[in-house]
């Protein structure tokens, strides 16, 4: 499938980087905010009508509920947007973006890390993979987000391509940098994510960087996000991928304490 999904909704507001990270996070998953939302006024309007001390219990489950949901949309925007740098903007500088000729960039249609590593690369080529597969990858969410989603702006340097995990339609010893802005844990399976990774040894230039901007399975994120945590992986599973891969991480750090960058090198021969 292709990612150049039509907009129709908010696309000035995705484009943004001062706040696309929040504005995105409220739009892929308002069934979520709105059900949350309708539970806290129905609970508060129950607890109005019970005796002492029942209506406390449901006060405190109106106002717990949500308090994650402004949790949620706060390190949203703390994570994502505030200050003058951004995930993205540290990723290209410990992986060196401006020294390289082709970039490619893995995506399940999510465009707000293209959006803002565009920017930094200044010449070269920009391939923009697309490997979203509508079986592997059920997430409503991620649906929402390709419909939502605007295309980017035409220029004779990016090329756009569908692709499959076990398949790039890239060459081999041929990339500088693969970038993966939050899209790798969308592969629920580890055997696709394994194929993925050896996928990327195959298309990196002997010498050439993998950046990976991910958040961890943690105490942090759970605390953040709820249950939502679950569909992200631990560090260690980043890890294990990318040594199975013969990838070595050259670079790992946290990002504003909830996202993890790497960068590994394939190694020169």
């Amino acid at each position: 499938m292709t990612i150049k999904s039509q907009p129709r909704f908010f696309p000035s507001l995705l484009s943004n980087r001062h706040y696309s990270g929040t504005v995105s996070t409220l739009l892929y998953n308002w069934p979520i905010f709105a059900g949350a939302l309708f539970f806290s006024v129905v609970t508060f309007i129950t607890g109005m009508l019970l005796p002492e001390p029942w209506h406390w219990l449901f006060w405190v489950s109106s106002a717990g509920v949500l308090g994650l949901c402004f949790s949620i949309l706060i390190t949203s925007y703390l994570v994502y947007d505030a200050g003058q740098q951004h995930e993205y903007d540290r990723l290209a500088e410990l992986g060196q973006v401006d020294q390289a000729n082709v970039i490619v960039d893995l995506t399940c249609g999510k465009l707000r890390g293209t959006r803002g590593l565009l920017p930094l690369f200044k010449g070269g080529h920009y391939f923009l993979i697309d490997i979203y597969n509508v079986e592997k990858m059920p997430d409503a969410a991620l649906r929402r987000a390709r419909a939502l989603e605007p295309p980017l702006q035409a220029e004779r340097r990016i090329y756009q391509r569908p692709g499959q995990a076990h398949s790039l339609p890239l060459p081999h010893n041929w990339a500088d940098i693969i970038y993966c802005s939050f899209s790798l844990h969308e592969l629920q399976d580890s055997a696709d994510r394994d194929a993925l990774f050896t996928e990327f040894a195959r298309v990196l230039k002997p010498g050439g960087r993998l950046l990976i901007a991910e958040h961890g399975r943690d105490w942090f994120n759970f605390a953040t996000f709820g249950p939502g945590v679950f569909s992200f992986f631990s560090p260690s599973t980043w890890q294990k991928h990318l040594a199975k891969a013969g990838l070595t991480v050259q670079e790992h750090e946290r990002w504003r304490g909830l996202v993890h960058l790497w960068v590994a090198m394939r190694q020169p021969r």
